[in-house]
This record gives C-alpha cells, structure tokens and sequence, in this order.
C-alpha cells in the first residue's frame, strides 16, 4: 500500500478549501492508499487569515474593521478547528517552509492539489504547493488551478523551472491543460475539482441544516457586480426570503437575512436544502451543481472574471450566467448532468488510481 502526502490549502479557512482537501483525501483513501494531508504550515495563508488584522496603508479603518471582525474570525477559526479534528487526517507534524524537505522520505508520492494551488497570485506564488521539496519521482498534481488562463510574464521561467519534473500533470480546467503545454512542452488531462467526486447522498450524512423553509442562498467568493441585485428580484418573484452567507460586517438592510460564520458541516446543509442558489464562486457552483439546485452564477466580479466557474458549467452545458443583474431561468435536465458527472468521475478516478496503484 503506498503512503500519498497530499500538499493543499487545508488550513485556509475558506470552506471551499478545506471541503476539497477533505474530498481528494477521502477518494484517494478510497482506491487502496494511505493518505494523509501533509500539514503544511504557508506563511500567506497564515497572515491572510490572522483574527486581528492591521495594514499600514489604512491603520484607522483596518483598526475598525478589525475590531468589529475578531469575535466572527475566532467563531469561524474555531469552527474550521473542529472540521480538521473530526474530518483530516493530516501528518503527525507541522511543517514550514524551512523543514518542509524532511518529510520526503516519509511518503511514497505527493499529490498537489486541487484548488488553486498554481496561482500566480494566490498564497503568494509558494513554491511548496508545486513540491519542490521533493524528488521528481514523487511528484504528481490533481485538478491543480492556475486559476488565471494566461500567465504574467515575469512567471514563465520560474513555472518551467517548477513544473518540469511532475511525472504525471492533471488540472481542473481546460485553460490549465493549455498551460501546462505552453510551460513544459507536456500534455495535461482536465480532470473534476475533489468535491464533485463525492455523491451527494455522501454529502448530505456530514451536512448540518439551521434554515427550516425554503429559501435563495447567496454564496460569494468575490466582491459582487449585479449579483445581489439579481438575488433580491428572485426573491420578490418567487416570494422566497434571501440567506446570504457572509462574515464581514453589513448593513442590516436590502431583506437579506445573513448567516454569520457557520460550520462547515451547516455550509454544505445550506445547499442541500436551498431552492435557489445565486453565486460567484467556484465551490458554491460545485455544490449547487451536486445537490442538483436552480442556480444563478456571476461569472465576472470586481476582481475579474471566475473561469473555474464558468469552466465547469460549460463543459455541463448549464447556460445560466448572471449579467447586468439579470438571468434566464433556462432548464437544466439534471438526469444528462448527473450522467456527465459520473463519467468524468469515472475518468478522474481513473487516473488517481493509475497513480496510487503503479509499480
């Protein structure tokens, strides 16, 4: 039985983050490896995520904020405590940046992945979630996001230098395939992020329900264009209060009810039991689309334009793109989707067991 270190953002907290971490783990587990989530202590994450956050550039409001913020970040750190201790099987120790290379030997392969792992941006270009701690031998990625379809020039070198000794590449969208053959001259396969290869009967046992009456969910990962606007039309039509789950501090306005800090086990119940699902985020569209809910997505945001979403519900063929403040309730058949869905898990499967079971 080979011993797979898994190398991902588990400890962001961020329930998308720590959902996928959980999923890729449970999958692989399940095709006959001993897994663990190597627990990987990354600087970025860790300053991102600090309860009480001051910036030099705005001491005075970052000081308010801050103030207003630390008692929802220390119920929210808590909550994300509880779902490592019950849920991950991680490493029997921490790693840094400085001793992260000691635990090579501990494992026969390591799995970077899912999520955005490869970003540019993201947790500050760490060259860990690209294992360069490791020996070539060992080093594969799953679903890995670069989550950008082109790169910044001032990358290209390094991410040659980087990805040049992965034996196997698998990423989550069909921009990243494109990438991978542009860096290292190889080919990629697209492959689904971890969370759509748990069934949602799977699901639905870790779920924890708060909301007893239909209702719109609001999820967002990104500042909103017209999303909300959208939301709050929904709702006067289809006379549906709206529940948006949100832990920054807002007005107590607009007829939108907010569900401060849950658990990650009450995050999943919210999208088990909503009517509608109206969302800028990747996770948000993946769990719409396994518990088969209406969903309304934005692909663009104040920051840019999410194609991991976008991605993934074209290659489902769900037209339902939020635009101006305004969507078509096209019809989705969720029985042809469903049927997609198991035949690219199948293929994702596939190549994880390919991975865990060679010679």
């Amino acid at each position: 039985m080979k011993k797979v270190g898994i190398v991902t953002f588990h400890r962001a907290l961020n329930y998308g983050a720590v959902l996928q971490s959980y999923a890729l783990q449970k999958t692989v587990s399940s095709l006959g490896a001993e897994c663990e989530i190597v627990d990987y202590i990354c600087p970025k994450i860790t300053a991102d995520y600090k309860p009480f956050r001051i910036y030099k550039n705005d001491l005075l409001k970052s000081f308010a904020k801050s103030c207003v913020m630390v008692r929802r970040r220390a119920k929210r750190r808590d909550a994300f405590k509880s779902f490592f201790n019950n849920y991950l099987v991680k490493s029997k120790k921490s790693y840094t940046p400085q001793n992260i290379g000691e635990l090579k030997n501990d494992y026969d392969l390591f799995i970077s992945g899912s999520d955005q792992v490869w970003s540019p941006r993201c947790v500050g270009f760490d060259p860990a979630y690209f294992l360069t701690f490791a020996d070539d031998r060992q080093k594969y990625s799953y679903a890995a996001s670069f989550a950008v379809p082109t790169l910044p020039d001032e990358f290209i070198d390094e991410y040659k230098k980087r990805l040049n000794g992965f034996q196997k590449f698998s990423v989550r969208e069909p921009s990243g395939e494109k990438l991978v053959k542009e860096l290292t001259g190889r080919t990629a396969e697209t492959h689904l992020d971890p969370t759509l290869l748990i069934s949602a009967d799977e699901w639905k046992k870790i779920a924890v329900s708060k909301i007893d009456k239909p209702y719109i969910l609001i999820f967002t990962a990104n500042p909103a264009v017209s999303l909300v606007d959208f939301a709050l039309k929904l709702s006067k039509e289809k006379n549906l209060p709206v529940y948006c789950i949100n832990d920054a501090p807002h007005p107590v306005s607009h007829g939108i009810n907010y569900i401060v800090a849950p658990t990650v086990e009450e995050f999943v119940g919210c999208f088990k039991n909503a009517e509608y699902v109206v969302t800028n985020s990747f996770h948000g569209t993946a769990f719409s689309v396994i518990f088969n809910k209406n969903l309304f997505v934005e692909f663009k945001n104040k920051s840019g334009r999410n194609i991991r979403s976008e991605g993934l519900l074209k290659s489902l063929g769900i037209d339902r793109e939020i635009v101006d403040g305004n969507c078509n309730e096209t019809e989705i058949n969720w029985d042809i989707i469903n049927a997609q869905l198991k035949t690219l898990g199948s293929k994702s499967k596939k190549y994880l067991s390919e991975i865990v079971n060679m010679e």
